[in-house]
């Protein structure tokens, strides 16, 4: 009975994808190309942009659907992948940073 859940860009998760991106030489069509629109844009203040996308995954902890014992032991395990892009002025890829995202939560012992 235990199910899953996912949202964002899979694509991120990736390796040989993310390797496509370049620093340096990659531009936005390129990023956009290869993982798509990003999740989030921010702009900083010297006006170069950062592209963050996201990407996660949930599993319903079996414990959950059974009655009472899944208020303290059931919940859901949360793993994903984050990928960070910050581009120049002139719009190449400056930076490429990823991350890993893991965690717990849902039920009153987390």
């Amino acid at each position: 009975l235990a199910g899953c859940a996912s949202a964002g860009n899979k694509q991120i998760t990736e390796v040989g994808t993310v390797a496509k991106i370049e620093e340096g030489k990659s531009t936005k069509a390129d990023v956009k190309a290869l993982v798509g629109e990003p999740t989030k844009v921010n702009f900083r203040d010297d006006n170069t942009e950062v592209w963050e996308y996201v990407y996660k995954r949930g599993q319903m902890r079996p414990a959950t659907v059974i009655p009472v014992i899944g208020w303290f032991a059931g919940g859901m395990d949360t793993t994903g992948s984050t990928l960070t892009i910050l581009f120049n002025n002139d719009g190449i890829v400056q930076k490429v940073g990823s991350g890993r995202i893991t965690g717990g939560g849902g039920s009153l012992s987390d």
